[in-house]
């Protein structure tokens, strides 16, 4: 026995793992798709911010090796000169990974220093004048045009001794002679600086998803803990433990689930009190009609001619005969939610006119004046449910209408709706106990007339199963007891 309890303990432990596992999987494919987007993104956004950023630095560090070689410009005899040694030369195009180029010429198009063959080319002194600023596009792939200094600048990239460069041009003002200084330089530290600023993002990045990683793969199994807790504790409960599950230890994303689940255990609980209860009832009443039949079998044996006793030995059998049908009744009428798929047209006319001999009968002898009304009426419902509903409410106010009282039984369509209506001038039923005599086997404290107290249990699980109402009232005159049930023509127009 113990071996089965542990497997089926290690089997409810395998299924939360496996849940867990589903869980962390559902969470990899959530996360999957918006990380895989993040990351292309920051990527792309992150190599065009660090170009931006190292071309604007190194962009200026042109202009400036621009700026300082312009400054150098003298006009001396009405020519532009530069005052610019071959050793002043050789540190300007100094540069521990980039080879520096430049050059200088004047409005006329001559070369003043430099290198002749510089990117972009020469182009006419007239073209120049109309439009200092135009670069022909077939040599230029890329311009960032700004003002330094109220001076036309211009940033361009192309290729020189087959290498790529970047360089600036612009236009400067010595003396009222107009000069055009470019210089240009390949692309190795840019590169260098792109490649690292990438690297550095990269490793950012790895160490982002390195935690996501570490998140996933122990934060939820951390995160899980406190169900494998709870699966632990409902494990270990045996099938009468149905205390609710204590939500102070349950997180809060739970919390609603396990709350719904205490609601569910305090509905089982109040059923297993209902059906223990009902059971110790109906042993009950079972007691004593048993106990007299075996006195009255015990009584037979010896006296053989006392007819008395043959007598009671048939009431008693017609009583547990009688209840027991009733317990029968009221188990398959607290099934009535099986009523809508299995129901049928009963014609309720002709279902009372059965009983109404049996009725005149009882009623003759107390004397009672019974009463019929009922019309023509068919209702979708269960034949033999609703003949013991009608039967349980006539025999009750049979039972306890005192000798030479009233009885009427009313049974009409109005509208969708039946009405049956069952009332009497017997000694009623106190306003503050109308609902309690719907309790099994509740009876009423000064009740004189023998019962089992189904009558009106039965009744009331009949009329809910078929979605009708039935409720009781005093009469007109305030005497006596009427019970009022209403159901629908049509289950079938009846929202569940």
């Amino acid at each position: 026995m113990n071996s089965g309890k542990e497997g089926s303990e290690s089997g409810a432990v395998s299924k939360t793992r496996e849940a867990g596992a589903s869980l962390r999987r559902s969470l990899l494919h959530a996360l999957v798709v918006p990380l895989t987007l993040a990351l292309f993104t920051g990527v792309v956004l992150g190599y065009q911010a660090a170009e931006k950023v190292v071309s604007t630095a190194y962009d200026q560090s042109l202009l400036n090796l621009a700026t300082g070689i312009a400054n150098r410009a003298r006009v001396e005899n009405g020519e532009i000169t530069m005052g610019l040694t071959a050793e002043a030369e050789a540190l300007l195009r100094t540069d521990t990974i980039d080879r520096i180029y430049f050059r200088v010429r004047d409005d006329s198009g001559r070369i003043i220093v430099g290198d002749a063959d510089l990117p972009p080319p020469e182009i006419s002194p007239g073209a120049l004048s109309a439009n200092l600023s135009e670069l022909p596009p077939s040599e230029i792939q890329a311009r960032d045009q700004t003002k330094a200094g109220g001076l036309s600048t211009t940033f361009f990239d192309d290729h020189f001794r087959g290498q790529a460069i970047r360089g600036v041009r612009f236009h400067p003002i010595v003396d009222e002679h107009g000069i055009y200084v470019t210089v240009a330089e390949t692309l190795g530290k840019r590169h260098g600086a792109i490649r690292d600023l990438l690297v550095g993002f990269g490793l950012a990045v790895l160490l982002l998803l390195a935690a996501v990683a570490v998140v996933v793969r122990y934060g939820i199994s951390s995160g899980l803990a406190s169900l494998h807790r709870l699966e632990a504790e409902l494990a270990e409960r045996s099938g009468q433990d149905l205390a609710p599950v204590d939500l102070s230890h349950v997180p809060l994303e739970i919390r609603e689930v396990v709350r719904a689940l205490n609601a569910l255990l305090a509905r089982l609980g109040e059923a297993n009190l209902a059906q223990r209860k009902f059971l110790q009832d109906a042993a009950h009443q079972l007691r004593t009609p048993l106990a007299s039949l075996q006195v009255q079998i015990e009584l037979l044996r010896s006296t053989r001619a006392d007819p008395t006793i043959s007598d009671n030995l048939r009431k008693s059998v017609k009583r547990v005969t009688r209840l027991a049908n009733q317990l029968l009744a009221l188990a398959r009428a607290e099934a009535g939610q099986h009523l809508i798929a299995n129901a049928s047209p009963v014609d309720l006319a002709k279902l009372i006119d059965d009983m109404l001999e049996e009725w005149l009968r009882i009623a003759d002898e107390k004397k009672i004046d019974f009463g019929v009304q009922r019309d023509v009426s068919v209702i979708a419902g269960d034949p033999t449910l609703l003949r013991e509903m009608i039967a349980n409410l006539v025999d009750n106010a049979l039972k306890f209408t005192p000798v030479g009282g009233q009885v009427t039984l009313r049974c009409a369509c109005v509208g969708e709706l039946l009405e049956i209506d069952v009332s009497d001038n017997g000694p009623g039923i106190p306003e503050h106990e109308r609902e309690r005599v719907f309790e099994r086997f509740h009876r009423l404290p000064d009740a004189t007339a023998a019962g089992s107290g189904l009558g009106l249990p039965i009744a009331r699980e009949i009329v809910a199963g078929h979605h009708g109402s039935i409720v009781i009232t005093a009469c007109p005159d305030d005497k006596g007891t009427c019970v009022k049930v209403r159901l629908p023509l049509n289950l079938s127009t009846v929202s569940v």
